[in-house]
């Protein structure tokens, strides 16, 4: 009786280890790369929106037609060494306003994605951060980019089976950076083959590594179903706002990259 006592506590113990564990590692992939609409959202609708009409009004004054705007979907302090940004989207002006191009995983099904063109604040819902970066392509470069994105081409290179860290060297799945990658490739080099894409990334891209052991690779996938690692080797690659930066830079196409801190008088 002693014996089973203790064997239902071992195992009762061991369970409780494996849910705290499988949380820790959702929590530590997804603070990486967050491709949803869905969730709580941190802060008010009047401060999104708020927010929003902030991030319009600088975009506006510099006269941008079409900018590459990241967001942070967990607290800063939670994310890995020099990640600061978990989710990106394509910017493009609309009037006076701006239209938001994003890659979203479903929710029914969250291991496929689709592209969604929504607003401002409705971008900026998951955001934990009071600040976006910006990445502004140079001004003849936005104008064709706009275009690019406006046309059937836009959709051409997206893979639509989702990995929420998905390796931007491997074609088989896509998260929000690495399809906006795959968009800037296409449209710097011409090119909609992904095999061709892929093959001229890996002589002259080198993505984000994510530190991770034997256990976080092998376990994972069974915590949360998007943390496919069938696209990586023994090391995790993935695709950040830094690496689409570095991508324009070595493409001679960007102008500016900064951080824009967002403020607001509502609660």
């Amino acid at each position: 009786m002693r014996f089973r006592k203790k064997l239902l506590l071992f195992l009762l113990a061991l369970v409780v280890g494996i849910i705290a564990f499988g949380q820790y590692l959702n929590l530590e992939y997804r603070t990486v790369i967050a491709s949803t609409q869905r969730g709580d959202a941190l802060f008010s609708r009047a401060v999104l929106d708020e927010y929003g009409a902030q991030i319009i009004a600088h975009l506006n004054a510099s006269n941008v037609e079409m900018a590459i705007v990241s967001r942070s979907g967990q607290p800063r302090k939670k994310l890995p060494e020099g990640i600061s940004f978990t989710h990106s989207a394509f910017w493009l002006r609309n009037g006076d306003s701006y239209d938001v191009y994003n890659l979203y995983h479903g929710e029914d099904n969250r291991l496929i994605s689709s592209l969604v063109t929504d607003t401002a604040a409705d971008f900026l819902r998951l955001t934990r951060e009071h600040d976006v970066g910006i990445l502004l392509p140079k001004p003849s470069v936005q104008i064709a980019l706009a275009d690019h994105i406006k046309s059937v081409n836009y959709a051409r290179v997206h893979q639509a089976n989702y990995s929420l860290i998905s390796n931007p060297l491997d074609t088989r799945f896509q998260n929000c950076n690495e399809f906006m990658l795959d968009v800037l490739a296409a449209f710097a080099w011409g090119e909609y083959d992904a095999d061709a894409i892929k093959f001229r990334l890996a002589t002259s891209f080198k993505p984000t590594e994510i530190k991770a052991g034997f256990i976080h690779i092998n376990i994972a996938p069974f915590i949360d179903e998007r943390l496919v690692m069938a696209d990586h080797g023994k090391q995790i690659f993935t695709t950040t706002r830094l690496d689409l930066q570095e991508f324009l830079e070595s493409e001679d196409m960007l102008d500016m990259a900064y951080v824009l801190p967002l403020s607001s008088v509502n609660k």
